[in-house]
């Protein structure tokens, strides 16, 4: 019996893990002007603190090309390259007859065999996207609205799988306990195919320019549109916060995060705080 319930308190620890997260990104990023008018280009680094600020859960490097078509029309394409954590898994696991129906016993409820405990990994991903961007100025509010397309390689990967299996047992009181079977976990390589996601996302920004004042409040909403699931949303984005222009080259940004559902890159709902530093034209100055 100690060892059941030492195995539903594994569950519950996973189980927990993909409850409502919450996290800490921080990001280090560049931006130049490349000597023609309207033409720009990105570099970008960061790491992201989720799972409760456990450890890091993913480090990225991105690079793009953004050109200005018109003073208020920007579009870009950017590749990144994401290695990412994957939490462990889960899986109850109870007695099936030969069709794999799940069968119960005489109070009805169906019979343990056990779980499977997926352990945790890190993963490759491939990432490319390209969007368009418009704005439109509002007295001191600034609207703009972004539509990108993204494209997500996952690599192939593997981790292992521990198979726990229990023999249910009556005691002198026929009352139900359970003991783990000899040789039990059994250690499986577990296969992670690599796959492709897709996804269209729609991101409206306000902001406030404040009079004589280097810091610009802003928030934003998102949606993740799933294109391999009939446009799902999958996942909603919330974000608030502001830029400090600490100078022209030195720019400071802090913000809260919500995202809403599971989509490419987040397992649950997530809370995080988000810190930002980058610089602007380090090298030379853009064109008017």
């Amino acid at each position: 019996m100690k060892k059941l319930l030492a195995a539903l308190a594994i569950a519950g620890a996973v189980a927990t893990a993909h409850a409502e997260d919450f996290g800490l990104w921080t990001e280090v990023g560049l931006s130049q002007n490349l000597g023609v008018r309207g033409l720009s280009a990105d570099l970008g680094y960061d790491i992201r603190f989720n799972n409760h600020l456990k450890g890091a859960t993913r480090r990225s490097f991105n690079m793009g090309l953004n050109y200005s078509l018109t003073r208020n029309i920007k579009v870009g394409a950017a590749y990144a390259y994401i290695y990412s954590f994957s939490l462990p898994e889960c899986e109850t696991k109870y007695k099936t007859d030969d069709e794999g129906n799940i069968e119960y016993d005489e109070n009805g409820l169906p019979i343990y065999r056990g779980y499977n405990y997926t352990q945790s990994f890190w993963r490759n991903k491939h990432r490319v996207s390209f969007y368009i961007k418009g704005d439109v100025d509002l007295g001191r509010f600034n609207l703009s609205l972004r539509e990108r397309f993204q494209h997500t390689l996952f690599q192939h990967d593997k981790t292992v799988k521990e198979k726990y299996r229990y023999n249910m047992v009556y005691d002198d009181d026929d009352n139900i306990t359970y003991e783990l079977r000899p040789g039990s976990p059994e250690l499986e390589e577990d296969g992670k195919r690599s796959k492709v996601k897709d996804y269209l996302r729609q991101k409206v920004e306000l902001s406030y320019n404040i009079r004589h004042c280097p810091i610009t409040p802003d928030i934003s909403v998102e949606m993740e549109n799933n294109l391999h699931n009939s446009f799902h949303i999958d996942e909603m984005r919330y974000a608030a916060g502001a830029e400090w222009k600490i100078t022209k080259k030195y720019h400071l940004g802090l913000h809260y995060r919500f995202h809403k559902g599971t989509g490419d890159d987040e397992e649950s709902d997530l809370h995080a705080i988000e810190i930002s530093f980058k610089l602007k034209n380090p090298f030379w100055r853009a064109k008017k």
